[in-house]
């Protein structure tokens, strides 16, 4: 009777929320465009296997929440910013309920001189993803937290031949000590030149070296040659990629963090028509890169991915049914290599995704998506599990 209760609550909150999105909806048609904008968001869905564990466990979920953000050019620079701000609840779980949110804010900026280049920062906090990519079983609620300063410059924007620089600082911390010892610190630079011997064809390469510190004095130095390429063969097609032969060294004894050999990233994208869209990606990199990694808007790996190495595949489409109907479907496979002490072996996730979106106004959409992820492992290092999720959502923004 108290889950009831529960979701008659829910319920009953929606008519309300319904007028005024409605009004707001209203409200958004007749406003003057401005580089503003605030709106309000919810969704509600259903998981059946919240902590990814071989004995599933299901409940629903909902959520309320802001949404607002800025994008202003001033001059030659460009301001950008964007945030979420929403509290999530489960019907049953209720330990897991928590403060979800993200930000990105930054700023694209430009001289005389040839000189270019951006300063952003992001940060966001969400429920850890209790499978997937983590080998701990737990059902404790665990808060996971990733910021990420960005410092890039180039010198030659439009010229044949530039410089480029950048910096990359990334944190990534959990409210649950079990999950500390994935707690990582990590620093990036690199340095190198881009060639441009026509429009359809970029080429790049770079010295890259990156400082990590995980927890209990696992830190690890290491050192890459990135060969970087953009190639548009026609307007319906382009590909992007990076090959990197590097060597990772830790600097204590754990071992596992030590690897020599070749990582990369290739993506293809395919716009047969103008309503149809398809987007492939292969990415071989070690678990904190390919956890960072961000391809078409989707993860190589996922948030604590500590292995060794992940290959992940992925294949997207988006088709316009109509001009304001949008239909998706995804798929992916990931195989990690995992490692830790005596004990190695291997895990594969499958995963698969469909939604739809449909623009109710110029700045209001509604979405359902349904997704299905399993995951085999090859010995004890790791687990299997299934789990299927349904959810819908709404959001809508004046400007």
């Amino acid at each position: 009777m108290p889950h009831q209760h529960k979701r008659s609550s829910l319920i009953s909150t929606l008519p309300t929320l319904a007028a005024a999105l409605a009004l707001s909806w209203a409200g958004s048609a007749q406003a003057d465009p401005n580089p503003y904008y605030i709106g309000a968001s919810t969704s509600v869905g259903y998981d059946s296997n919240v902590f990814r564990l071989p004995k599933a466990t299901g409940d629903t979920n909902y959520s309320l929440g802001v949404v607002g953000g800025i994008d202003q050019p001033i001059g030659r620079q460009r301001l950008y910013a964007n945030g979420t701000l929403s509290e999530a609840r489960f019907v049953d779980l209720k330990q897991l309920n928590y403060t979800n949110y993200s930000f990105l804010g930054g700023i694209d900026w430009q001289t005389v001189y040839s000189l270019s280049g951006t300063v952003s920062f992001s940060s966001k906090q969400s429920l850890y993803n209790f499978g997937g990519y983590s080998t701990i079983q737990s059902t404790a609620k665990n808060l996971e937290r990733r910021d990420e300063t960005i410092v890039r410059a180039r010198y030659g924007a439009a010229s044949l031949l530039s410089l480029d620089t950048s910096y990359i600082h990334r944190k990534q911390s959990y409210s649950d000590p079990a999950y500390r010892i994935n707690e990582l610190n990590q620093d990036t630079v690199s340095a190198g030149l881009t060639y441009r011997p026509r429009a359809s064809l970029t080429l790049g390469t770079a010295l890259r070296y990156t400082q990590g510190r995980y927890q209990r004095s696992r830190n690890f130095d290491r050192y890459d040659i990135d060969l970087t390429g953009t190639w548009v063969p026609t307007g319906l097609s382009t590909l992007n990629g990076r090959l990197s032969f590097g060597k990772r060294k830790a600097r204590s004894a754990v071992s596992e963090l030590d690897f020599t050999g070749t990582t990369g990233q290739l993506n293809w994208s395919y716009q047969p028509t103008g309503k149809l869209r398809f987007t492939t990606s292969f990415i071989r990199d070690t678990g904190a890169e390919s956890s960072f990694i961000n391809a078409d808007a989707q993860q190589a790996g996922g948030p604590g991915d500590n292995s060794q190495f992940t290959n992940s595949l992925a294949l997207n489409s988006a088709y316009s049914l109509t001009s304001k109907i949008q239909l998706n479907a995804g798929v992916r496979l990931v195989r990690r290599s995992l490692a830790f002490g005596s004990l190695k072996g291997n895990d594969t996730v499958r995963s698969g995704s469909l939604g739809f979106s449909y623009a109710v106004l110029r700045h209001g959409t509604l979405g359902c998506s349904f997704q299905r992820e399993t995951r085999s492992a090859s010995s004890s290092v790791s687990f299997d599990y299934r789990s299927s999720a349904v959810s819908c959502s709404a959001q809508v923004s004046l400007q």
